[in-house]
């Protein structure tokens, strides 16, 4: 088999063997970051490259993405808007075989940021972004670093409110890509409300999609993925 390579960045992804052994490297710059050996007996071996929520590199530490409004939206009361705006994403590295798919490197072409969401007691680490948004899809998305990502906001307390932020739930979410582009299936529902008397804000991730949870599978389906932020918008 000849070389196999891509690059993306700084990063190049060498893929090379023959036999029944093949090789898998990644280099940054000069220096080796990842290496593995594949084992088969198969005429053909197969490696996918794909978009991964930011969730992976350096380690996995969070399960939520954090998105902080560059400038805060405001939305009267009773009311409903739709925004664009963009997450992080990661690229994944995967050997394929049949319907299975075991991940064996993952990288960011940007420096991961993390925040916690919520006081240090008790508070989440999440995967944390500044974005500017958009009431179009038009928004500037950097290839190979971000996604769009679509958010419905829904309003029912009695009082204009100021949102600068919103907590995703992204664990397991398989990206749509196309052309090199990428997106968040589904939607993002913030859902703002009153319940015994004090605000409440309900973050919904649906028809999504989703890996199946019990083995490494590339089968997906649809779900909702829920995360429940406290009234500070």
């Amino acid at each position: 088999m000849e070389p196999q390579e891509i690059r993306f960045g700084d990063h190049r992804i060498v893929v090379s063997g023959k036999d029944s052994a093949f090789s898998y490297k990644r280099y940054y710059g000069q220096n080796l970051e990842k290496e593995a050996t594949i084992v088969s007996d198969k005429d053909k071996v197969i490696v996918g490259v794909f978009p991964d929520p930011p969730l992976l590199t350096p380690k996995p530490v969070a399960k939520n993405v954090y998105l902080k409004f560059k400038s805060p939206i405001v939305v009267d009361q009773r009311s409903k808007v739709s925004l664009y705006a963009k997450i992080p994403i990661e690229i994944g590295v995967y050997r394929q075989s049949a319907d299975e798919e075991l991940l064996l490197d993952a990288f960011s072409l940007q420096r991961p940021q993390y925040a916690l969401y919520g006081p240090p007691e008790t508070g989440v680490v999440c995967r944390y972004m500044e974005t500017e948004v958009s009431t179009t899809d038009e928004i500037s998305v950097v290839r190979y670093e971000e996604a769009l990502v679509r958010i419905q906001i829904k309003n029912m307390i009695d009082n204009v409110v100021r949102i600068s932020k919103v907590i995703i739930p992204m664990s397991g979410v398989v990206l749509d890509h196309l052309n090199d582009d990428t997106q968040v299936p589904g939607n993002v529902e913030m859902h703002l409300d009153t319940a015994f008397g004090k605000d409440v804000v309900n973050v919904r991730l649906v028809d999504t999609k989703v890996k199946r949870p019990d083995k490494t599978s590339i089968g997906k389906k649809e779900e909702t993925r829920i995360f429940l932020m406290d009234a500070g918008y």
